[in-house]
């Protein structure tokens, strides 16, 4: 038998195969990156996005108030280099040139509906088309040159637009009703702001006299900062307000595993017997970054490339695990929580909250309370539970560890094998 017959017939079903599962693997991942146009007729904005990354917006022409350009869901069906033009109940053909008002490209969306080119420049964000976008010629040539036809356009009316733009800058809209279609309300903007994840960053002042200017173009009201945490990205974001880095408290601790505390009616919030201001926005407590060494210590790298705050904040860690977040530092002596180190390390202890005592082994621990927790310093705890602590500055990291030397615990063991 010929080996490479063999070779082929058996590459040929080794490549049917995958062809068979590529397509499906490819329809679960492409998707995101392909590019799609979002057009919003009241800002007369066209936008080009690949995947959620907004890559440039151009100034569009849409369809007069009597022949209005339709809104919904539509797709780039063809495309055309120097289209002719016909003219509605004409009978007549304009073809490709200075007279033509559909310039020198299209793209069909639908019957009779395009995106285009045109004669007309100055008639660029107007409301003046039969119902066709028009855009800038330079424009138009740009886009037809990036997208396919099944290209996804989705046309909106939506007079509130609320945009994050790559610098993290964020901005609010309030349109002209072109159609006369949507009344603009405070609550409908601020279910807009909430819904892009800027819930109360804008004061009702503020996006009350939008509402009432209509300004016909993005306003500028904060700044989003990217925020890592001891190495992590999170989804939450720092925000600046009149020249100030304010950061969302509670999410700050949730990522450290640790609380805080907030108090409405005085505006502040607490941790570890330390109380700094605080501000309610939104369902969020924001508290200034310059706040933080008091609240966590740590100290802050700010990245301008980025646009990233990284806080590396300090930490207690047992055989290069996180142990707690909940350290503290009285008078250059650190503390940990006691309960927390008892429980990682399995040793069996009596926590009297009442009184207050923390009973090891039989005695009262020398116990410092912090926020109605027991803490104990490493001194204390290096006798307690024979560990060593080694403090580093640069990673903000406490690391606990167990001496070289072995105790015998067998004397504090009553006949039941209990710890006295």
């Amino acid at each position: 038998m010929d080996k490479k017959w063999v070779y082929r017939q058996v590459f040929g079903v080794i490549l049917g195969f995958i062809m068979t599962i590529l397509p499906g693997n490819a329809q679960a991942v492409v998707p995101d990156l392909l590019p799609q146009i979002i057009i919003n007729l009241p800002s007369h904005t066209l936008e080009l996005y690949k995947g959620d990354t907004l890559l440039k917006e151009y100034q569009i022409a849409i369809g007069k108030p009597s022949s209005p350009t339709p809104t919904g869901e539509f797709s780039i069906i063809e495309k055309e280099v120097d289209p002719c033009w016909y003219p509605p109940g004409k009978g007549i053909v304009v073809p490709s040139g200075p007279n033509n008002p559909l310039g020198y490209r299209w793209l069909g969306i639908a019957p009779m509906y395009g995106i285009h080119g045109t004669n007309a420049p100055w008639s660029i964000g107007g409301a003046v088309s039969n119902g066709c976008i028009r855009m800038q010629e330079a424009d138009v040539e740009e886009l037809f040159e990036y997208v396919a036809c099944d290209t996804p356009v989705k046309i909106e009316y939506e007079r509130v637009k609320v945009r994050v733009d790559a610098s993290g800058r964020a901005s609010i809209g309030i349109y002209p009703d072109v159609y006369g279609r949507q009344r603009i309300t405070l609550t409908g903007v601020k279910q807009a702001l909430a819904k892009a994840g800027l819930d109360g960053l804008a004061e009702d002042a503020f996006l009350k006299s939008l509402i009432q200017e209509v300004p016909d173009r993005q306003i500028e009201f904060a700044q989003i900062h990217k925020l890592k945490i001891n190495g992590t990205m999170r989804t939450e974001h720092i925000i600046s307000i009149a020249g100030e880095k304010q950061i969302p408290v509670m999410a700050l601790a949730d990522s450290l595993n640790t609380s805080v505390k907030w108090d409405e009616h005085q505006q502040t919030v607490s941790r570890q017997n330390k109380i700094v201001p605080g501000k309610r926005r939104g369902n969020s407590i924001y508290v200034s970054v310059e706040y933080l060494p008091a609240l966590f210590g740590g100290r802050e790298v700010w990245n301008d490339s980025q646009n990233c705050l990284e806080l590396i904040l300090p930490v207690a860690k047992f055989g290069g695990q996180v142990l707690s977040s909940d350290i503290y530092q009285q008078k250059s002596v650190w503390m940990v929580p006691a309960l927390t180190v008892a429980a990682v390390l399995g040793e069996r202890l009596k926590w009297q909250p009442d009184t207050p005592e923390l009973f090891i082994h039989g005695k009262a621990a020398p116990i410092i309370i912090v926020d109605g927790q027991p803490f104990i310093t490493v001194n204390d705890m290096g006798q307690l539970f024979n560990m060593a602590a080694h403090w580093d500055g640069q990673t903000q990291t406490l690391e606990l560890s167990y001496p070289l030397y072995m105790i015998d615990y067998s004397m504090y063991l009553d006949p039941d094998e209990e710890y006295l």
